[in-house]
């Protein structure tokens, strides 16, 4: 049924699964699966795709923006405007929403949002502004994604620099927006560093090809496209010329873009939206089928007890009760073993790879840093200087090479670690069932475990050891006959060197640790509560069974039972035996944007 839905439609199929299950589950008083639908809910209504848009200021990041959603939500201009984060959500009823930094929050209209998040008018944030929410009714907003406008870096106006700087880890993704006739400047270079290590999704949109030649603009196009290739920031398939202002216009008065945008809005959509998409739809699926099977279980565990003598049942519950308290005791040493694995991750896995990357990073620094030294372009002094400033961003530069290959490996390690205790879960869960099958004369199926939402912990370390050291103009000594002081300047520089390596490299073994130590916490947390409810489905059974049947309530009870699994077996096969599928965006209309 998923195959032929797009996000929207499968949202609300997901949706009815959930109000009909949670009315069966009301009615059985089944409070973990009430649980296990909130859950399911809240990955569709709360988890939005966040899609950042940057750049340098005026490169045309507010009309893209508008022309995605077609139509001038934002304020554009001629001057350096948005200084303040704008973030476009969706909602049904249009309108802006401002929050102050005192807490406050004013609801204006449409005409009135210049006068808060612009330069001329709201000068170095006077109005002490924190953002604007702007609701709009988009379909590509209907999808879940919330677009967000940021300030313009490099321009005259620093503070709007380090507005977008500080917005950075809140991005699920990016689009960068460059300019075709003024290809890849400074300030551009150093925002695509300070992305490294917070997302790998990054489109680049190069804006203002219709001011070009097609000759101009091909040669910009394939000069940005290289320097991002030796910059290793994206495949060149992922840069799109594009004219924002002609694709708001052919938006505005109902004509087809231009193929250009429409190219870049495919591969944005496929490339960034669709897999966010894919994942939040896929985790509420998996999370309602786990709630299903789980809901079948108690009903059938109940029905199947209602069919057995009194004697049977009270030996048959406690008979499980002790099957049961054993498998869950397994089931901690199984968090146990989880936890001594990770440990070793961190203990020995980051610790060799931090003392090769030692060895590699000040083999790649010290001959740069000696020919420097022995340059004699300028005073001993100024050259040590200079060198004392720049080794810490060096040795930084050498460790954004370095952390992505330690993350695969940390996550290659992490995931072995992680399937193996869910393969216990997924026994342990197995051998409950088979006890209450055996005891109950049943055939119930085994409900998936499933991982928590962040299976993996992802580094994003900010606190990088730039600092050059002590003033050499402190040390005397550089100041002796050039022998004594090149030796000093030489020991001087190796100490600073081996210092920066290695509080960088043990920032950033501390900042695994403590995200390698939470991701097993949150697994063995995960994995005992959804054995301890499996459990608490068949003892809640159980008990109502043997209630009942002192009650002399059976018929009417049997009859409930057979219709609610009748109702749970339905909407079980709705959800299928496999994940959902998402069309592919190349066919038809990816977006849900009309198209002519």
């Amino acid at each position: 049924m998923f195959m032929t839905q797009n996000l929207t439609t499968q949202r609300e199929l997901l949706h009815a699964i959930h109000d009909r299950l949670r009315r069966i589950a009301d009615r059985h008083e089944a409070g973990n699966v009430l649980a296990e639908l909130g859950t399911a809910e809240r990955r569709l209504a709360e988890t939005t795709f966040r899609l950042v848009v940057l750049g340098e200021y005026k490169r045309g990041k507010s009309t893209l923006i508008n022309a995605l959603l077609g139509k001038p939500v934002l304020p554009m201009a001629v001057v350096p405007l948005t200084s303040i984060v704008t973030e476009v959500r969706y909602r049904d009823d249009p309108g802006i929403t401002v929050e102050f930094l005192d807490g406050r929050t004013k609801e204006i209209r449409p005409a009135e949002l210049a006068g808060f998040v612009t330069e001329p008018e709201n000068p170095r944030n006077s109005k002490q502004v924190r953002r604007a929410t702007v609701h709009d009714s988009s379909p590509l907003l209907k999808e879940g994604v919330a677009i967000v406008d940021t300030p313009g870096v490099g321009s005259v106006f620093q503070h709007n620099s380090e507005i977008t700087y500080r917005f950075l880890e809140e991005s699920d993704a990016v689009v960068m927006v460059l300019a075709a006739d003024q290809p890849l400047s400074s300030e551009e270079h150093d925002l695509l560093k300070a992305l490294t290590g917070v997302t790998k999704r990054i489109l680049f949109a190069v804006n203002r090809v219709d001011v070009l030649t097609d000759g101009d603009a091909a040669e910009s196009l394939r000069f940005i496209r290289e320097t991002l290739a030796v910059m290793d920031q994206c495949p060149p398939d992922m840069v799109f010329p594009i004219s924002a202002r002609d694709a708001l216009q052919a938006r505005v008065q109902g004509s087809r873009v231009p193929e250009t945008f429409a190219s870049f809005e495919a591969a944005l959509y496929r490339v960034l939206i669709r897999r966010k998409g894919d994942i939040l739809i896929e985790r509420s699926w998996t999370i309602t089928r786990a709630a299903a099977d789980t809901l079948a279980l108690r009903v059938r565990s109940e029905r199947q007890a209602l069919e057995l003598a009194g004697d049977r049942l009270r030996h048959a519950t406690e008979a499980f009760h002790s099957a049961a308290a054993a498998i869950q005791e397994r089931t901690g040493l199984s968090g146990v073993l989880l936890r001594h694995q990770v440990e070793r991750i961190h203990s020995v896995e980051l610790r060799s790879t931090a003392v090769a990357a030692r060895v590699r990073i000040a083999a790649a620094l010290w001959p740069r840093i000696e020919a420097v030294l022995d340059s004699e372009s300028t005073p001993l002094l100024r050259r040590v200087t200079a060198l004392t400033a720049d080794i810490g961003t060096w040795v930084v530069d050498e460790l954004n090479r370095y952390y992505p290959d330690t993350e695969a490996l940390v996550h290659r390690s992490l995931s072995h670690a992680l399937e193996e205790h869910m393969a216990r879960v997924q026994t342990a869960m197995g051998e409950v069932v088979e006890q209450a099958n055996q005891l109950l004369g049943m055939r119930a199926e085994v409900p998936v475990a499933v991982a928590p939402l962040s299976e993996h912990p992802h580094f994003y370390l900010r606190d990088w050891d730039y600092a050059g050291g002590r003033s050499p103009a402190r040390d005397w000594r550089l100041r002796l006959p050039r022998r004594w002081a090149e030796a000093r300047a030489r020991e001087r520089l190796r100490e600073l060197l081996e210092r920066r390596i290695n509080q960088n490299l043990e920032a950033i073994r501390y900042d695994w640790v403590m995200r390698l130590d939470d991701a097993a916490r949150r697994f063995q947390t995960s994995s005992e509560e959804q054995l301890t409810t499996i459990v608490k489905m068949i003892s809640e059974a159980l008990d109502r069974a043997e209630h009942l049947r002192e009650g002399m309530e059976l018929d009417g009870r049997k009859a409930e039972l057979d219709r609610d699994l009748e109702a749970i077996a339905a909407l079980r096969a709705s959800l299928g035996s496999s994940t959902p599928a998402v069309p592919d965006p190349d066919d038809g209309n990816p977006s849900g944007h009309d198209r002519p």
